[in-house]
């Protein structure tokens, strides 16, 4: 299999934009909709689209986790004014059987959902699509198989994931195959067109086993060409921190006519690669991005940059560089910058600066070529604790996970690869085994700057400069929008108060609807509201 290498660049000159503070009104247009009670039992998933008319929104009943596929499936429509104008839970079945809920989308105008059922008399799996009536929101008589993989056992199942090109035209089926230990990794990529009918399929068995490889992301073009994301391990342990990087990433490519370079193999020498992902040009070249270490898989010291030629294979405009000191210090206490600067000046790498625990959120492509990469600091920290319990006296033990969504981070690519500026959103959301429910934060671009909406402490707006960062713990919170400029200044603006709108807003699910507008959801209790936001 052809390959061809990312060699490590020279680090190049870095910006360094400060944050602005602001205690302003936002730019903004808030109108709010009626407030509703939600089904028992559920919660909102995902808005599904927006047509003409209003928008589609997904519940799913919950389980013992956040949702459950197996449980309740509810569409619901609302009208441009954000009124429920239609509510209809949907009971899937087939040949009286119970299926599980795969996915929801608006596709060429239609309700398309889908759902799958695993048939152990026949040892297969299967993928179904359907329509849906707009007005009505009821299944239609146009249930049809769509894929199929086989079923080795109980544990064997095999899964599918379904993918969508930027302009909704090709649709990919991506299947997982049933694992087998010690065997060669193998998927299959089926792409559909806009209609749901096959345009090309094609089944892929990798010279790699399943222990020395993971898939990370798939994309397809609107051309339908496919391009999977992978990690190969140099041996079975994936978990190494320390040292040289045990893995290198590896883009694979597919198409009809098998017209692409087949494989990318992408290093950076002895950096670890510590995050990575890709976005489709309009012109078909993909477009890679993220970040790179000096010591570590979970820290961050640089980004680099890089796009393909899909016509010649030719890898170009590429470039890495290190963040500066003041952008890498700069939400540090000043013992912790002196530290570093030390570190600095002696060329201690394990103890340089580096930003902790960061994931790649977007890459958005700029309409000159560029792009812009978020990040934002999410991870997990378990405490095991142990208590008396008085009535009994004996020793009881209690975990606790608490889940830390705290600053954002915006890096602006030029064309060339090179970094125009990067900055700070400073955040903290701190909060204990809800799996940060209503923490993260959600995005919009317009022509005009990059916004970013999340739940703050109010307190943050009173504050200097050098004070403490206070949390989001859920009680008495505000929603605020961080603007980030051309220039890569940042304001921050309280768009309004929860507890004053009777909610709490959930970022992960709210969604940029039109170029200058976003939906925000908010929900307390059983009680639930949207508002259209017009920036």
């Amino acid at each position: 299999m052809m390959s061809k290498k990312l060699k490590a660049l020279p680090f190049l000159m870095f910006v360094f934009i400060a944050f602005a503070q602001a205690q302003v009104e936002a730019p903004v247009e808030i109108m709010w909709g009626e407030e509703y009670k939600e089904p028992r039992n559920s919660a909102l998933a995902e808005f599904v689209g927006e047509d003409e008319e209003g928008f589609y929104a997904l519940r799913l009943g919950t389980g013992s986790g956040i949702f459950t596929k197996e449980g309740k499936i509810i569409v619901e429509r609302y009208n441009k004014k954000m009124r429920l104008v239609k509510s209809n839970e949907i009971k899937l079945r087939y040949k009286k059987k119970d299926l599980n809920f795969e996915e929801l989308r608006l596709i060429n105008g239609k309700l398309v959902l889908f759902s799958s059922y695993q048939n152990r008399k026949k040892k297969t799996h299967y993928l179904f699509a359907q329509t849906l009536g707009k007005k009505t929101l009821q299944p239609k008589n146009d249930l049809r198989v769509i894929e199929e993989i086989p079923i080795r056992s109980q544990f064997q199942e095999g899964t599918f994931d379904i993918e969508f090109s930027k302009d909704s035209s090709a649709v990919l089926i991506f299947s997982q195959l049933p694992y087998q230990s010690r065997a060669s990794e193998k998927y299959k990529i089926q792409v559909l067109n806009k209609d749901l009918e096959t345009a090309w399929t094609k089944d892929i068995e990798l010279p790699y086993t399943d222990e020395k490889f993971s898939i990370e992301n798939y994309r397809i073009s609107n051309t339908g060409d496919v391009y999977v994301l992978g990690i190969i391990y140099n041996d079975t342990y994936r978990r190494r921190r320390q040292g040289k990087p045990n893995y290198k990433y590896t883009l694979l490519t597919y198409s009809q006519n098998d017209n692409l370079q087949p494989e990318y193999e992408i290093s950076l020498g002895d950096k670890f690669i510590t995050d990575l992902t890709f976005r489709i040009q309009r012109n078909g070249d993909p477009v890679c991005a993220g970040f790179f270490s000096d010591r570590s898989s979970y820290t961050v010291r640089g980004t680099y940059f890089f796009k393909i030629n899909s016509d010649t294979g030719e890898i170009y405009d590429s470039n890495s560089k290190e963040f500066e000191f003041d952008f890498l210090t700069e939400l540090m206490s000043e013992r912790g910058k002196k530290r570093a600067a030390r570190a600095e000046e002696e060329g201690d790498e394990k103890r340089q600066a580096e930003l902790y625990e960061y994931k790649l959120d977007e890459l958005i492509i700029r309409s000159d070529g560029g792009a812009v990469l978020i990040a934002e600091q999410f991870y997990i920290q378990t405490l095991n604790n142990s208590y008396r319990d008085l009535s009994t006296g004996a020793w009881r033990y209690r975990s606790e996970n608490r889940y830390y969504y705290n600053d954002i981070i915006v890096v602006n690519i030029n064309p060339d690869g090179s970094v125009a500026w990067a900055t700070h959103v400073p955040k903290r959301q701190v909060t204990v085994n809800d799996g940060g429910y209503f923490s993260s934060y959600v995005m919009a671009v317009t022509g005009k700057a990059i916004y970013l909406v999340f739940n703050d402490n109010g307190k943050n707006f009173n504050r200097d400069e050098d004070d403490k960062i206070y949390s989001y713990n859920g009680s008495r919170s505000v929603v605020t929008l961080a603007e980030i400029r051309p220039d890569g200044s940042v304001l921050k603006y309280p768009l309004f108060s929860n507890r004053e709108e009777g909610i709490i807003t959930r970022p992960k699910v709210c969604k940029q609807t039109g170029r200058y507008e976003m939906v925000i959801y908010g929900e307390r209790s059983r009680s639930y509201k949207f508002a259209r936001v017009r920036l």
